[in-house]
């Protein structure tokens, strides 16, 4: 009886293989799932710190030479992709029509003069010509006393009477003419007979048509409005048009970043963190910078066609919005060139994604 119990006893103990095949189901089908899971909302939620993004390109200041004069290159005085400094030649339009309109200006402005001159000779001449007047009126007037005291002394004819008093007529209203004259010719003056030549407005308009076409002439010569990398420049014989950029200056040095992030990846993003990123050409490379500012506006509130409307055809977008991160350029780093593509990290500092679930703030 006691071996038959001990046999019994033992029995209970002993895990079969199909216990042990059991249990092992269990762990793969739950236990394995489930750390699994737990795993990656731990690995996900103490994540965040980098933010990053691979829509970003390095940015550099770009000055667009725009011609203020239209015209037909007739040299260009430099060659794609050079440096120069302020002030260089890089263009010169023909400027023969030009050249003209500057005779013609220096043509209006001494015929201007010589009106005004003529002006005050004229005004002059009838100045003296009133004067006149009133001695013939002054004379007339007495001639006609003399003639009426013979006619009540029947010295001498009535017609002797009626010419005298028609000479005295006319020599009273000739000076009223004179000075109608006199004063066409004070206001052609502007008022002042005595103005100075090159203060009448003829003159000065005159004078303002011929700095222009001075200026429009000098314009024919394009220069460099600071330094840099020239770029796009025109042939020779090529039209340029006033208002539309003929080329373009790359300024040397001043590049940036200009990245544009996420929305939902701007929480925790602030001025003055510090940035890391990599260049497309340069794999192997790896720059450092800092972020300088964030844009007031999403990339989508400068777009011609923004995309949120009232048609009722809307689609919720997640929005980028740039961020400018200057560059901490050491020596000895490869050159960077507008528009390359770069990859960019910003360490935004201790802060994880469950600090955004339980509501914590850094």
């Amino acid at each position: 009886m006691s071996n038959e119990s001990g046999s019994a006893a033992s029995g209970d103990s002993i895990v079969t293989p199909v216990d042990r095949m059991r249990w092992i189901r269990a762990v793969l089908l739950w236990g394995v799932p489930l750390l699994a899971v737990l795993g990656g909302v731990y690995w996900y939620g103490s994540g965040g710190r980098y933010a990053s993004t691979d829509d970003a390109y390095v940015k550099q200041e770009r000055v667009d030479v725009t011609p203020q004069i239209g015209g037909d290159v007739r040299e260009v005085r430099v060659v794609e992709n050079a440096k120069v400094q302020t002030g260089d030649v890089l263009l010169v339009l023909d400027d023969a029509l030009l050249k003209v309109a500057v005779l013609r200006a220096e043509a209006a402005l001494a015929s201007a003069r010589l009106e005004v001159e003529s002006l005050r000779a004229g005004y002059r001449e009838k100045t003296g010509e009133v004067a006149v007047a009133r001695r013939a009126a002054e004379y007339s007037l007495r001639e006609l006393d003399r003639q009426d005291e013979l006619a009540r002394r029947k010295l001498v004819p009535q017609s002797t009477l009626d010419a005298a008093r028609r000479s005295r007529d006319i020599a009273v209203g000739s000076i009223d003419v004179l000075e109608l004259q006199l004063g066409q010719i004070r206001t052609r003056l502007g008022g002042d007979p005595g103005i100075p030549v090159d203060r009448h407005p003829t003159v000065l308009a005159a004078a303002a048509e011929l700095e222009k076409a001075r200026v429009d002439l000098s314009r024919t010569v394009i220069f460099a409005p600071r330094a840099g990398i020239v770029s796009h420049l025109p042939q020779v014989g090529d039209r340029v048009e006033a208002g539309r950029p003929a080329l373009a200056i790359m300024a040397e040095g001043g590049l940036w970043l200009e990245a544009n992030f996420k929305e939902t990846d701007l929480e925790w993003v602030r001025p003055g963190q510090p940035v890391s990123f990599e260049v497309d050409t340069y794999p192997t490379q790896r720059w450092s910078g800092r972020v300088e500012s964030i844009a007031q506006a999403t990339g989508a509130e400068f777009s011609v066609l923004p995309p949120q409307n009232a048609s009722g055809n809307w689609v919720k977008v997640v929005q980028r919005v740039p961020v400018r991160v200057a560059i901490d350029v050491q020596p000895g780093q490869p050159p960077l060139r507008s528009g390359m593509s770069v990859t960019v990290d910003i360490d935004t500092g201790a802060h994880r994604r469950f600090d955004r679930w339980f509501k914590r703030r850094g």
